[in-house]
């Protein structure tokens, strides 16, 4: 089985944090008996890689591509539009070349399948192409993506266009939070409920005792939050937390590396990890910290693919009291969610939460719910799911 695989966010190259978690997916299916060609727009600086079966990674370039870090595979999409808004003249071009693209390679035959991630912008032309090229179509909703829709769906007449846009897509969300929310904004749509699998297994064993070891994995990005941490751990007692970790990237790195040396407590900054790299921190860890921030146009968090990585390696997770992830933690207990309103009062919260964290008892109890609730992030269980949708949205298309 061959599928177009559709996205504006994809690891092209090594080095590059966007989208690992789709690469990992593409991973586990390619073992599986499934060819894809990602068409992605090109990272700027050029380098990718990955140009051979089972995956093949088709890089898009577009006018003003490499310009300024591009648009796509930097800070995120969102992040680069609302911090230089005259990128926005790059959309209509990126968008043409990946519909371009697309078509051409559509058009030489061969594929089963269109898979879009993000509904907008790859779901939308996704779904117009699978109608084009007579082929199935599956599009899966990640988290920004919603919040564009939802919006998008606000508008008068606009909620029942959307919906017959999508209406021969098989629509599939990794969280049940996300898929009701597009389920809503589509009137009523079907949206499957099927989890993004974690490559590592079950880790081996965190400390169990002494100052917390608090990490938090992800994007050096407003969204993301890691300055709420840094400003959170700056009030714990003393003794409280032995040492923070920040594992990532990003346009706030100078800032959070400044405010770091500012700490009592040593704050270390390894840069982007992945594989055992990435597990071995996980497993040092007490606690992953996810201490995200709803924007000022109300975009937040879904559920990161950190969560997933430290809850299949039994480590807690720390994060608000909303969107997919706190729904998550709060079900299961597998974590710590704390309340979420403005940046004042997340870090008064998340320093009370991490104090609270502190107790070895209540740390031990948290660590055999994270652990439970890790398993379903399993490959070996969703693997299979995500196979049987694929080839459901081929059968249904023919």
């Amino acid at each position: 089985m061959r599928a177009l695989v559709l996205t504006t966010s994809y690891p092209a190259r090594i080095g590059l944090l966007s989208g690992r978690f789709l690469a990992t997916l593409l991973e586990g299916l390619a073992g599986r008996g499934w060819d894809f060609d990602v068409v992605t727009p090109a990272p700027a600086g050029g380098g990718v890689g990955g140009a051979e079966r089972p995956i093949r990674v088709i890089p898009v370039s577009y006018p003003g591509g490499h310009a300024g870090g591009g648009l796509a595979h930097a800070a995120g999409i969102p992040e680069e539009l609302a911090r230089r808004p005259l990128k926005w003249l790059l959309v209509p071009g990126m968008l043409h070349g990946l519909l371009a693209e697309a078509d051409r390679r559509l058009a030489s035959g061969g594929y089963d399948l269109i898979w879009s991630h993000w509904l907008l912008p790859s779901g939308a032309l996704g779904a117009g192409l699978a109608r084009r090229h007579s082929l199935g179509h599956l599009a899966t909703a990640h988290g920004a993506d919603v919040h564009v829709l939802e919006r998008l769906a606000r508008l008068p007449g606009a909620r029942g266009r959307l919906a017959a846009l999508f209406a021969r897509t098989t629509l599939i969300a990794p969280a049940e939070h996300t898929a009701q929310r597009v389920a809503h904004a589509l009137g009523g749509a079907r949206v499957a409920c099927v989890p993004l699998p974690v490559a590592s297994a079950a880790g081996r064993g965190a400390p169990t005792g002494g100052p917390l070891r608090l990490l938090f994995l992800g994007r050096f990005e407003p969204i993301k939050g890691p300055d709420l941490l840094l400003e959170a751990a700056a009030r714990l007692d003393p003794g409280c937390a032995g040492d923070l970790t920040f594992a990532g990237a990003g346009t706030l790195e100078a800032a959070l590396r400044a405010r770091a040396a500012a700490l009592a407590i040593p704050v270390r900054f390894p840069g982007v990890l992945d594989g055992p790299a990435k597990e071995a921190a996980i497993d040092a860890a007490h606690l992953v910290v996810l201490s995200s921030r709803r924007l000022a146009d109300g975009r937040g968090e879904g559920l990161p693919h950190a969560a997933a990585e430290a809850l299949a390696r039994g480590v807690p997770v720390v994060a608000p009291r909303e969107g997919a992830l706190g729904e998550l933690l709060a079900r299961s207990g597998a974590g710590i969610v704390y309340d979420a309103r403005d940046d004042g009062a997340r870090i008064g919260a998340l320093a009370a939460a991490l104090t609270a964290a502190a107790d070895p008892e209540r740390l031990g109890a948290l660590r055999v719910r994270a652990a439970r609730a890790g398993q379903r992030f399993a490959s070996d269980l969703v693997l299979p799911r995500w196979d049987q949708w694929l080839r459901r949205a081929q059968e249904e298309a023919a």
